[in-house]
């Protein structure tokens, strides 16, 4: 028998509940262990189950070896509260790519409900549902660093300002915490951060450190409107690696336990409720990353994924959007969301450069996670979420954020007269990434 992998082990289990002569009702459904382990489960009485049928789903999962729990099936006498099990929202509907045939053909994918235990990640999965009665959201992210993610944050802020907007920001890079050092003077960073919430929510004081958490920007000075800051970390901070450490763990509420995603929203609401934005802005932290899970699926209304045109950047955001494509119901409702940013644009060749990079970002979004539009069928706007190429309101088209040497190492609270950047000078590096965030949120007032 040839060793099973765990990528291998979800496909032969999703292959045999295809094959296998089963009732259609219940459905059965898949239990993923923090191990990778699998087990099926069916939402019905083991005596009421037909004895052939369980006998051919134990004979499967037996199957599985070492990614087999046991030979045991779930049924509902296997809880103390079964319909608490079967009827979480954590259950996902999952697609399993099936391989291809001996002919090298693709097979036709298989869906299969599956619950995925994990220790971390569960706010890629779980995108919440945004009521339309808060300020406009927009996540800035980005796969690495360094390539101009929080300075590019704190040009729209000064843009939107400058247009007298109210925008308040906020620092989700809790383990690289900076956001506050590029725009706020040490002596303006306020009493207490985003880690002191956190850690204060934890046993139940997270309100009594919001009047403490937000600073005005100097870079707000010069506009019609307002420049306010959520730092990550308070101004009196001296065991912030200890908090750290509790910071993203599940909190216990009186409906069950509370993720780091339920956490931060809670938060973020709180602080709009207080400052009364028009805006915000959060700088999430790099890489695939929970606060980013909870930023982008849990908060955004708007997230700009910021890329250059490196193999490893397309490769990460290939697996994200990968993640994302298995699961119909997170990919209908983040994708609309996304905007690429074509950060550090080189000038050189730069129009050959932006077209090559538009099309990697449009094979990228039509690959995972546009519609795929059946041969013969008629492109249809009602049936299909699928843009063209060129499409500039599409999630792919890049917005260019041109390279300037200038803002490799800048202090955006330093006024032109002292040695900073003029109006002028960041409208013609960030002036189209202005105008999109601008417009973006126009279109919530329309």
């Amino acid at each position: 028998m040839a060793t099973i992998r765990f990528h291998d082990a979800l496909r032969q289990a999703a292959q045999a509940l295809a094959h296998l002569e089963l009732p259609a009702e219940p459905p059965v459904r898949v239990v993923r262990d923090l191990y990778g382990r699998l087990r099926f489960a069916v939402d019905s009485a083991q005596a009421d189950y037909p004895v052939q049928a369980r006998e051919q789903l134990q004979k499967a999962q037996a199957a599985l070896g070492p990614y087999a729990t046991s030979d045991e099936l779930l049924f509902r006498e296997s809880f103390s509260y079964p319909d608490k099990f079967f009827y979480q929202q954590n259950w996902l509907q999952t697609i399993v790519p099936m391989g291809s045939n001996e002919d090298g053909e693709p097979l036709p994918a298989t869906e299969v409900l599956l619950l995925d235990r994990t220790v971390t990640g569960h706010d890629w999965l779980q995108p919440a549902q945004t009521n339309g009665r808060h300020a406009h959201r927009v996540v800035f992210f980005g796969l690495k660093g360094g390539v101009g993610r929080s300075t590019a944050l704190c040009m729209v802020a000064w843009g939107l300002a400058r247009q007298g907007k109210r925008v308040l920001l906020v620092d989700f890079d809790l383990e690289s915490p900076g956001l506050s050092g590029l725009i706020l003077p040490t002596e303006r960073v306020a009493e207490y951060g985003v880690m002191d919430w956190l850690v204060e929510d934890a046993v139940g004081q997270g309100d009594t450190v919001l009047q403490g958490m937000v600073s005005a920007s100097p870079l707000g000075e010069t506009t019609q409107g307002a420049v306010r800051v959520a730092a990550a970390m308070g101004s009196q901070e001296s065991d912030y690696l200890a908090k750290l450490a509790r910071a993203y763990a599940d909190v216990p509420s009186a409906h069950g336990p509370q993720r780091l995603g339920e956490r931060l929203r809670r938060m973020v609401e709180a602080l709009e409720v207080r400052e009364q934005p028009d805006v915000v802005l959060i700088d999430s932290r790099a890489g695939l990353h929970d606060l980013a899970a909870a930023a982008i699926t849990g908060l955004a209304d708007t997230t700009l994924l910021f890329a250059t045109d490196s193999a490893q950047t397309w490769q990460g955001y290939r697996q994200l959007f990968g993640h994302w494509q298995k699961r119909l119901k997170v990919v209908r409702k983040v994708r609309e969301s996304l905007a690429i940013v074509r950060a550090l644009t080189p000038k050189s060749d730069r129009e050959g450069g932006v077209k090559r990079f538009q099309r990697k970002a449009y094979e990228l979004f039509a690959e995972t996670l546009y519609d795929a539009i059946p041969i013969g069928v008629v492109e249809s706007e009602a049936d299909y979420f699928h843009p063209i190429e060129t499409d500039e309101a599409a999630p792919h088209f890049p917005i260019l954020v041109d390279w300037d040497e200038r803002f490799q190492e800048f202090d955006p609270g330093l006024r032109p007269e002292h040695g900073g950047a003029s109006e002028a000078q960041v409208d013609a590096t960030f002036g189209a990434l202005i105008e999109w965030v601008s417009k973006r949120i126009q279109g919530d007032d329309a």
